[in-house]
């Protein structure tokens, strides 16, 4: 296993939370790929995500083939990990640390129709997941009152912005999503 590297490669503050230290852990929860970076026969090209906004005042880190083996592997492994921030040792839980049961999945797709809330693709024609509708991060709820069926690309474009923003940048109705969701809650 490659050691963990202490080059971080994040962004240097957390909007909603400025006080809030990012970690390298924070990759694949708080950070998704925005983009990509190809290069050849004299070129440069960077694509961005959709949705996503160019920033001229980006920050270029070159990793080596171990740091992008623990990039690669911070992106999607569950775990918990221990961070000591100024003399505090504190027990972090990543967020796919808050992986649900199958029978939970199931009730929360079966009650969205097995579709996908924001773009309403089916299941079977894409991978479905449960995302949070207010981002943990954020302060969002761990239950039923905040789970909503999304499509893996749905889910993982949504990442960690609140829902209004990914909605009104996805051309989504947020204020009928929200009514949708609230409405789940009076029926349980």
């Amino acid at each position: 296993m490659a050691k963990k590297s202490n080059r971080r490669f994040y962004l240097a503050r957390y909007e909603f939370n400025p006080e809030r230290i990012p970690v390298f852990e924070d990759l694949g929860t708080e950070l998704t790929i925005a983009g990509m970076v190809f290069q050849g026969v004299g070129s440069t090209l960077v694509l961005l995500s959709p949705g996503v906004e160019w920033d001229p005042n980006f920050e270029v880190a070159k990793p080596d083939i171990d740091e992008w083996g623990e990039i690669i592997r911070q992106t999607d492994d569950p775990e918990i990990f221990v961070s000591e921030n100024g003399g505090i040792t504190k027990v972090l839980h990543r967020k796919l640390r808050y992986s649900l049961s199958g029978d939970v999945q199931q009730k929360i797709w079966a009650r969205d129709g097995f579709q996908c809330v924001f773009c309403g693709a089916r299941m079977g024609t894409t991978l479905m997941t449960v995302d949070h509708f207010i981002p943990l991060e954020l302060g969002g709820a761990n239950d039923d009152s905040n789970y909503i069926t999304a499509c893996r690309r749905c889910n993982k474009g949504k990442g960690t912005l609140l829902p209004e923003k990914f909605c009104q940048v996805r051309g989504f109705e947020y204020q009928k999503i929200k009514e949708y969701l609230d409405n789940c809650k009076r029926l349980t």
